[in-house]
């Protein structure tokens, strides 16, 4: 499996991949992704940033997220806990992780945590000290995925883009 920065011409397979996991998250009986998040635009940035990549098996796109070294301005905020490493908005030790989706001809093949491993990865390219992500609580499957890969669950954060879903989120790091 390959790994790679997705390009333009990667954005219509990678909105099939976020219709995949749409359909996948509804059928966990979660809210989330739910209400068009993540639209076009906000891939195409990512895209634009350098931020998205993809997980290709051949030449077949099985996979997307977005991935950064950048202050995620949701997370200067954590209740019930409290991350393990701390960070400046300024001067992120972090590397982020979002929009994780993986088709359904690419799950239980280990896609997930190839995606999670290139996150740290560049986060010690990068000099950083740990990876974040988070979750919707109805999330099981990627509660299991962080888990499993050695991420701790510090607390909840609440995203502001949340479109009448729930905004509580699970958050996790795991220091590189």
């Amino acid at each position: 499996m390959e790994l790679r920065n997705a390009t333009y011409s990667d954005l219509d397979r990678i909105m099939g991949i976020l219709a995949d996991g749409r359909a996948a998250l509804a059928a966990l009986g979660t809210d989330q992704w739910q209400g068009g998040y993540p639209a076009r635009e906000v891939i195409d940035a990512d895209i634009t940033r350098g931020e998205s990549i993809v997980a290709c098996e051949g030449t077949r796109l099985v996979a997307t997220a977005m991935v950064a070294c950048r202050d995620e301005l949701d997370y200067r905020t954590i209740e019930n806990g409290s991350w393990l490493t701390e960070s400046l908005p300024d001067d992120p030790c972090y590397v982020v992780v979002h929009r994780v989706a993986v088709a359904s001809e690419g799950k239980n093949k280990g896609v997930g945590s190839s995606i999670l491993d290139y996150a740290c990865r560049l986060a010690r390219s990068l000099g950083c000290t740990s990876v974040r992500i988070d979750t919707h609580p109805g999330n099981t499957p990627m509660q299991r995925l962080l888990e499993k890969n050695g991420f701790a669950q510090c607390g909840i954060i609440h995203i502001s883009h949340a479109e009448g879903a729930t905004s509580e989120r699970y958050a996790y790091e795991k220091m590189v």
